[in-house]
């Protein structure tokens, strides 16, 4: 029973493990033909339209990016499947703060959001992956700022105090729905279209947890009293 057991392991690993690999080629062959597209429809840009015309062409403009979004997305689910190769290195975490939170800024600059930012304690140095770091918190931010209403803050909170770092960032949107507190960290879960996207906010989530754990962290979500929008909270060890 043992022995079937194992065997049962390993073949359902090895049919995983394949599935995923079908899904990143799948994704990279897709980048060839849609970069041929692109480059086609920048052409057509650049010639002389009428209105008719240009209204078609910002349809297949909106479209080629959405695919060009969802292909980057399913490579990164497939990489996140199999776990991430951290680079850990000794961070400055003042100094990668101040970078996060310029970086933010121009994720909100379209829609006329201003970040207001609060810092607690924070520590000097902090061990993990800088670049995958940063990647989970612009993950969390443009997540944020898509369900936020244009011109409202984002509060952006960075407490060092006792064991854990806590990076917390809180929109003005219409908060989580609550199955999607419970869900929304899990591959492919859509919520209800009060908070839905061309993107299913759960897949970039997913990506987050899996980065954060990574770093012996955890990812916590819930929804603010004060602004009720949503509240996405990394913790980090210190």
């Amino acid at each position: 029973m043992r022995n079937s057991l194992k065997e049962s392991l390993e073949q359902q690993w090895r049919s995983e493990q394949a599935q995923r690999e079908q899904i990143a080629s799948l994704a990279h062959d897709l980048k060839t033909p849609l970069t041929v597209m692109q480059g086609n429809i920048d052409l057509l840009d650049e010639t002389t339209l009428d209105e008719e015309q240009k209204l078609y062409l910002s349809y297949a403009m909106r479209s080629s990016e959405q695919m060009r979004r969802y292909i980057k997305m399913m490579i990164d689910i497939s990489r996140a499947s199999c776990g991430y190769q951290l680079q850990m290195e000794d961070i400055c975490f003042p100094e990668f703060w101040r970078h996060v939170i310029s970086q933010a800024e121009i994720i909100c600059k379209d829609k006329g959001i201003v970040i207001q930012q609060t810092q607690h304690a924070l520590p000097k140095h902090i061990t993990g992956d800088r670049v995958l770091l940063e990647r989970a918190l612009m993950n969390v931010v443009s997540n944020a700022v898509e369900h936020s209403p244009v011109d409202s803050p984002l509060y952006m909170d960075a407490d060092g105090q006792g064991d854990h770092l806590n990076i917390c960032i809180t929109d003005c949107g219409c908060g989580f729905p609550q199955e999607a507190l419970k869900h929304a960290k899990e591959r492919f879960y859509m919520a209800d279209q009060s908070r839905g996207s061309e993107l299913h906010y759960g897949m970039g989530l997913y990506i987050v947890d899996v980065i954060i754990k990574q770093h012996r962290g955890e990812l916590l979500l819930s929804n603010s009293a004060e602004t009720k929008g949503a509240r996405v909270t990394i913790r980090l060890p210190r």
